[in-house]
Order: C-alpha cells, then structure tokens, then sequence
C-alpha cells in the first residue's frame, strides 16, 4: 500500500496515479500536509479533547444526578447535600457549554450561550 495526496484528499492506494504525490503514512488523523511534511492542527486537536473530556465528565457524572433526584423524591436523605449537588450541576453546564461551543466552532458557526441558544 502507497499513502498519496490526489485531488487535494489522502489516500491509501496500491498503486500511484501519474497526478498523485507519495507522501509518509499520515501519523494522525487531524495532521495535513504542508511544506512536504505532515503538522498536526494543535488547535483542533485540543479541542477534540476537551469535547471528548467534558463529554466523558457528564456521562461519568449522570447517575449521580438521577441518585439525587430518586433520592429526593423517595424522602431518602440525598448522597449529595445541596451545595455538591449546585456545583455538580454548574460543572456538568460549564462542560455543556463546552460541548456545545467546540461543536458549533469546529463547524464554523457562531457560539450557543449557556441556554444553547445561537449569539452572533
């Protein structure tokens, strides 16, 4: 297998057209090819990770919003007392928000405020 550019797209082919440019393996999938080497988009890259972590906090953190809730609505004194459960709640809409802005950024569209509505 040959790793090449053509038509401005990487590719993995068995053999190289008369148009296309052998180019290394790609070493990550947010590198592009510039200059004759591969560089990867740091600032997409970082992004994708911090969507990836925030998204992983609210599902780590959804049981414990349900635990409180049936806690709640079974008269059973809570886990959390009220002040971990407002922080909890904060975090899990401060990552949100995270979500929410790195989506609409990496689509090129404007930012979502923290009710997820569209500001210009």
């Amino acid at each position: 297998m040959k790793s090449v550019i053509r038509n401005g797209e990487y590719l993995l082919v068995d053999k190289v057209g008369f148009n296309d440019v052998e180019v290394p393996l790609k070493p990550h999938q947010d590198a592009v090819f510039q200059n004759g080497e591969w560089i990867l988009d740091a600032d997409k890259f970082i992004e994708k990770s911090v969507s990836k972590e925030a998204l992983e906090f609210l599902n780590a953190t959804d049981w414990k919003v349900i635990r409180h809730r049936d806690q709640i609505d079974l008269n059973i004194t809570p886990s959390l007392t009220n002040e971990e459960y407002i922080t909890l709640l904060e975090q899990r809409q401060k990552a949100r928000e995270e979500v929410l802005n790195n989506d609409i950024t990496n689509k090129g569209l404007s930012t979502l405020d923290s009710r997820g509505e569209q500001t210009l």
